[in-house]
């Protein structure tokens, strides 16, 4: 990659030692999952139960901050509850240290995984017997409040106090959720909404149900299911068979990690439709907005990392932890999702236009080809290592032709190239109506851009009032090469330039292909253009984010050298695009052959 190291550190990367300041209770539960506290407090009876004190172990990362817990809150229990997500070494300090102060003090420990994989390091560590770990764990992997009050009657019995604890029952692995149903009058196109049953269960869909919304407010009928996990069988038949009954032409997907199972498919394949990662970040909105990274290192490896594995389109974190209310019997404030307006928007827009671009016949779709125009020595107008792009860009205009897209016979190679880098410059937006599209754009974007490259009116790329561009038309494809982000003369150190705004031309270039041209797709062909190195956030955008302000909710495919993934990332996650990897051609035997041929059988 060519982009200079300059990190900005926040969010969780340093774990500050902090006191949480809870007095004794009876009963200590601890998990990672928000969620898991949520219920288990709403499932807490202070007549009938015996006093509990919850805490989030994402406070207590630090060693400092869980010797001083475990010494004034959990030594002092009589039973110590922990469901830890990620197994053992996800909080391996705390599990030593819970451990040894449990057989010191007498209290009992039981510490159970946070998903479905037992850790016999666990069971190891804590003190009850491992059918008392099993029947514990099962409560909260069924979950709902009738389950987690009898957790609560349980370890209840377990320190002594007379009370009936029902077994676990269970409860579905798959729902359909009625709020996130909605018929939009005249529908042109079905999403589905796929979220986790835990959220369900907490009561905590807040973003799910706005999300609904927002899709229906834009023309499509919207179903709403939730599943334990994509990866559990007993969710994962229902909703093969639901995706199968209701055809959605778009997915949106809120649960987290991979879905791939051994024989390398997930469950959301069988849709042959796209799926949009959607993310609820665990971060506060305070702290994405100030973070140049935008999520947390956790969220980034859940809802990013691990869902590019199935080839998912990385979307935008939809919501974010807000304070709820305050249990004072419990000391707990409870944590939950709240949806962020514009992220909605954004997400409702960009599935919108997939699931339309699904839908609508191939004669009727027109896209745009964009070349990069890379400042090596005397220009390299689509350059890739190991790509023919002009020819890789008629092979792919004609692939389209055969498909039924509506194109006009193409010229070869060499005539395309010569009219993209010197044919005529044709006018598009006119200064005046670029002027009015500026006011619909973020301020803080305007004037950035402003800022660094002063009015338009002094753009070089303006002629008799109206921005010039060399592009061809064919039919319903329009090729062009991508303008320079900067001047012309400073193209090389300008190129990658991560803190340089856009100037008045590149914007109006996007603005011109998707509000005057209207395209339903866009295709970036060569080595990595400069969308990706905009100013903003590395992944998580937010709306004045210069890649999204730019680029829009358009469609996007990005055909990447297979072998450079770090370049492929950052324009795969920032422009919530498609990357398509391209190979050189087939090789051919070549063998050694004078001096070299020698050596070679001395050898």
């Amino acid at each position: 990659m060519h982009l200079l190291r300059t990190e900005m550190r926040s969010l969780d990367e340093t774990a500050e030692a902090v006191d949480l300041d809870h007095s004794c209770a009876q009963i200590v539960f601890l998990s990672f999952t928000d969620s898991d506290l949520a219920a288990l407090a709403s499932a807490h009876d202070a007549q009938s139960h015996p006093s509990l004190r919850l805490a989030s172990l994402g406070a207590l990362k630090h060693p400092y901050s869980v010797d001083l817990y475990v010494e004034k809150v959990c030594a002092k229990a009589r039973l110590v509850l922990v469901r830890l997500l990620g197994g053992m070494d996800y909080w391996r300090y705390g599990v030593d240290e819970l451990a040894a102060v449990a057989r010191r003090e007498g209290f009992h420990l039981a510490i159970v995984p946070g998903d479905a994989m037992e850790d016999p390091r666990l069971d190891d560590a804590s003190t009850l017997e491992r059918g008392d770990l099993r029947r514990l764990w099962a409560y909260f992997q069924e979950g709902g409040s009738s389950n987690l009050a009898a957790c609560l009657d349980f370890v209840a019995a377990k320190i002594g106090v007379e009370r009936e604890a029902a077994p676990p029952h269970k409860v579905e692995a798959f729902g359909h959720y009625a709020p996130g149903r909605i018929e939009a009058p005249g529908a042109r196109a079905r999403a589905l909404i796929v979220f986790y049953r835990s959220a369900y269960l907490a009561g905590d869909a807040e973003p799910i149900d706005a999300l609904a919304e927002a899709l229906a407010a834009r023309g499509l009928d919207v179903a709403s299911v939730y599943v334990s996990s994509l990866k559990d069988g007993a969710a994962a038949g229902p909703l093969l068979q639901s995706v199968a009954d209701w055809r959605p032409d778009v997915i949106l997907n809120a649960t987290a990690f991979s879905a791939r199972l051994d024989d390398g498919a997930s469950v959301l394949d069988s849709a042959d439709a796209p799926v949009l990662q959607v993310i609820l970040a665990g971060s506060s909105e305070a702290q994405w907005a100030s973070a140049q990274r935008g999520l947390s290192a956790a969220d980034l490896a859940m809802n990013v990392v691990l869902p590019e594995m199935d080839g998912r389109i990385i979307a935008r974190a939809i919501s974010f932890k807000a304070e709820a209310e305050r249990d004072d019997g419990l000391e707990f404030t409870r944590l939950a999702h709240r949806s962020q307006r514009s992220r909605i928007d954004f997400v409702a827009a960009l599935a919108a236009n997939w699931a339309v671009l699904r839908c609508k016949p191939r004669s009727e779709k027109k896209l745009a080809l964009i070349l990069s125009d890379y400042p090596a020595k005397g220009g390299r107008t689509g350059y890739a290592v190991g790509l023919d792009t002009p020819q890789s860009a008629l092979t792919i205009a004609d692939r389209l032709a055969q498909e039924g897209y509506r194109l006009s016979p193409l010229p070869s190679a060499a005539e395309l190239m010569a009219t993209l880098t010197s044919g005529p410059l044709t006018p598009t937006m006119t200064l005046a109506d670029y002027r009015d599209r500026l006011q619909d754009l973020p301020p803080s974007f305007v004037g950035r851009v402003v800022a660094d490259w002063g009015d338009a009116a002094d753009d070089p790329a303006l002629r008799e009032g109206a921005f010039c561009f060399r592009f061809v038309r064919f039919g319903h494809l329009l090729v062009a090469t991508q303008p320079d982000r900067g001047r012309r003369d400073a193209r090389k150190s300008e190129y990658h330039d991560a803190g340089l705004a856009p100037r008045h031309a590149y914007v109006a270039f996007y603005l011109w292909l998707r509000e005057l041209e209207r395209i339903d797709a866009m295709i970036h062909c060569g080595a990595h253009g400069t969308l990706e190195w905009l100013p903003g956030k590395s992944v998580a955008l937010s709306e004045d984010c210069a890649p999204e302000v730019v680029l829009g909710a358009v469609p996007l495919v990005y055909p990447f050298i297979v072998n450079n993934p770090g370049e492929a990332a950052p324009a795969k996650r920032r422009t919530s695009a498609v990357v398509i990897s391209h190979l050189t051609p087939p090789l051919v035997a070549a063998g050694a052959h004078g001096a070299i041929a020698e050596i070679e059988a001395l050898l």
